[in-house]
C-alpha cells in the first residue's frame, strides 16, 4: 500500500507520542522533501521523531514546476501541495491531510484521502489501540483542532458512546 503524507497528521501525532501509529496502520508513509523540510526545521515538535522514524521515507517530486501550478491554482500551503503532487505521481492508495482546502483539491483530483481522526479510528479498528477517546483528547489539549462533529463522529464509528 502506498500511503503519502502531508504535514499535519505527522505533526499532530507527533506532539501527543503517538507518530508510531502511522507505521502501526500502515507499515511505511512517504513523504515529499518539502513536507520532510517544515518539519524538521526550527524547533518543530515532530523533529526528533521524525528524524528517527525509519519507516518514513522521504522523496523528491519529479516535476517541481507541478507544485508551483497548484500553488498558484489553490490556496494551498507548500506542504500540502507536494503531497498532492506526489500522491498523484506515485498513484498512492492514501493521501494523509487534514486542512479542509486541500482534502478538497485532493478529492477534486481523484486522490482518496483519509485524515488524522481516521487514522486513529482504523487504529482501534485494527486492535493496536484500546481507546480514541484518549488520543482525541490529547490531541486537543496540545492544541490540534478538531470540530465537535468530527468527535463525536469518530466516538460512535469507534463505539465509544
Amino acid at each position: 500500500m502506498i500511503v503519502v503524507s502531508d504535514t499535519t497528521p505527522l505533526s499532530e501525532l507527533s506532539k501527543v507520542g503517538r507518530l508510531d501509529l502511522l507505521q502501526a496502520v500502515f507499515g511505511r508513509v512517504i513523504i515529499p522533501q518539502q513536507v520532510y523540510a517544515e518539519l524538521t526545521t526550527g524547533d518543530h515538535p515532530a523533529v526528533l521523531a521524525v528524524k528517527s522514524a525509519l519507516w518514513l521515507e522521504v522523496l523528491s517530486i519529479s516535476n517541481n514546476q507541478l507544485i508551483e501550478q497548484l500553488q498558484l491554482e489553490t490556496d494551498l500551503d507548500l506542504g500540502e501541495c507536494s503531497a498532492i503532487i506526489l500522491a498523484e505521481e506515485l498513484k498512492a492508495d492514501q493521501l494523509l491531510i487534514d486542512e479542509k482546502a486541500g482534502r478538497k483539491v485532493a478529492i477534486s483530483r481523484g486522490l482518496p484521502i483519509i485524515g488524522l481522526v481516521g487514522v486513529i479510528i482504523l487504529a482501534k479498528e485494527q486492535g493496536l489501540i484500546d481507546n480514541v477517546k484518549n488520543i482525541l483528547d490529547d490531541l486537543m489539549s496540545k492544541g490540534t483542532r478538531i470540530s465537535p462533529k468530527i468527535y463525536d463522529y469518530a466516538l460512535i464509528t469507534a463505539r465509544e458512546i
